[in-house]
């Protein structure tokens, strides 16, 4: 009795054993499974960043050459018999600044009369544009909207491929009823790609897609155009005229690797190795939570004020120092609206301001809640008075113009903007938020005054 006993002990510790290591198996087969998911996913978020990063650069370069050219243009809109007597003066000074820009064209009716450089061009010189209806269509669209638009890539006449921006001038601006031709600024379309890293991206396969007018279809310019059906991420590349799509589709051939990897280690593990695995997984994935939640509004979800505080603190003890301008941004008669319409008027009205102000600013800085109705807003690179000046007012008009709806009311927001801009000088982050608030409160006391 006692040895079957004993038998029959063995035999459930035996059969327990067995559902132990199967439970076991089955347990650190999953959780390796969802570790590796995890990889993937982290890397094709790098992937992401990477690509966002290199949009941003497309957008950028293209943005830079074509604000460059607008200075252009607008010496031409003034008077242009004096541009073209001094087309060399003025065309040299815009090669000189311009990154990517290989020449420039004017072209009174339609018909280019002269290049620069004209050494390698001479085959523009006295083009119609009527004669290459192509050509002709993106033209007519530069004159319809009375704007710039970037067209291409298109086959240049004196060879090879190029990005050009069309700039239509009228006899009679701003009225622009009276058209006197254009000015063509051909930008070098395979440089453009090769520099902001397009051709060299790495991960996975990428295609940029079109569109002249909504009565036309899309077309894929580069990369292979299956891209768009399969996607794992597209954005949108947003120029001056258009907005294009980028697409891409990424390869992870190597975390398959990683995966059978550690599949193989894990397996073999010990219980106590599953364990602190358990463990290490659990206190990373409250390190992420803790982490976000600690950088973020809970309210907007914008960066919040110890983001953006750390984020001035990396950028000015960066070794060269680059320039930036801070906005503060408050809210007029905020207050006002909590006391008659209630706080989740306010919260709505707050959400409603955050985004507006992300989609305003874009890619030219970041937008951070600093606290009760107040934001930030870093610009890198941007330190002209000018431009600051012509940023706030474009943002004020922005989101002035448009009421917030709250049940039965329209709101419409009151910004008081003020700034400080950063450009090497020996300041630390406390004098900028207190120069930027300063010049803030200077506008509220206006804003008061004048009611």
């Amino acid at each position: 009795m006692h040895l079957n006993s004993n038998r029959k002990h063995v035999a459930i510790f035996a059969l327990l054993s067995c559902l132990f290591l199967l439970a076991a198996v089955i347990t650190i087969s999953a959780l390796t499974k969802y570790f590796v998911n995890n990889e993937i996913q982290q890397e094709e978020e790098n992937l992401r960043k990477n690509l966002a990063l290199l949009r941003f650069n497309f957008e950028a370069t293209i943005y830079k050459d074509t604000y460059l050219a607008d200075s252009l243009a607008t010496v031409v809109t003034i008077d242009p018999d004096f541009a073209m007597k001094n087309w060399h003066v003025i065309a040299a000074k815009l090669l000189d600044k311009a990154q990517y820009v290989r020449n420039v064209a004017i072209a009174p009716n339609n018909i280019i009369s002269l290049v620069y450089p004209l050494k390698g061009n001479e085959k523009a010189v006295g083009f119609d544009f009527r004669t290459q209806p192509n050509q002709l269509k993106t033209v007519l669209l530069a004159k319809e909207q009375q704007s710039v638009f970037i067209a291409g890539p298109v086959n240049l006449v004196q060879g090879g491929l190029g990005l050009i921006a069309r700039y239509p001038i009228f006899k009679d601006y701003p009225q622009n009823t009276q058209y006197w031709g254009g000015v063509s600024v051909v930008m070098n379309y395979n440089q453009l790609l090769h520099d902001t890293g397009i051709t060299q991206f790495q991960g996975g396969d990428i295609a940029i897609k079109k569109q002249l007018n909504a009565n036309e279809a899309e077309q894929v310019f580069y990369g292979d155009p299956n891209i768009f059906e399969d996607a794992d991420v597209i954005y949108p590349i947003k120029l001056p005229s258009a907005t294009w799509n980028l697409a891409a589709k990424f390869h992870v051939e190597n975390l398959s690797r990683i995966n059978h990897l550690r599949l193989g280690i894990v397996g073999t593990g010990t219980v106590a190795a599953f364990t602190l695995y358990m463990l290490m997984l659990l206190l990373f994935r409250n390190y992420q939570h803790t982490h976000r939640a600690a950088l973020h509004d809970e309210l907007t979800h914008l960066p919040n004020r110890r983001f953006i505080i750390n984020e001035l603190d990396r950028v000015m003890n960066k070794h060269n120092q680059p320039s930036f301008t801070l906005l503060n941004i408050d809210l007029n008669d905020f207050k006002r609206v909590n006391d008659e319409l209630g706080h989740e008027a306010g919260d709505e009205l707050l959400k409603y301001v955050a985004n507006r102000l992300v989609t305003e600013v874009g890619i030219k800085g970041s937008v951070a809640r600093f606290g009760g109705d107040e934001f930030l807003i870093l610009l890198y690179d941007v330190t002209d008075g000018q431009e600051i000046e012509a940023i706030m007012a474009h943002i004020t008009q922005a989101i002035e113009s448009q009421p917030f709806c709250w049940q039965s009311q329209q709101l419409t927001p009151s910004l008081s903007i003020g700034y400080a801009t950063f450009d090497g000088q020996n300041a630390d982050i406390k004098e900028l938020l207190s120069d930027a608030d300063r010049r803030m409160y200077q506008q509220k006391r206006a804003y008061r005054e004048s009611r």
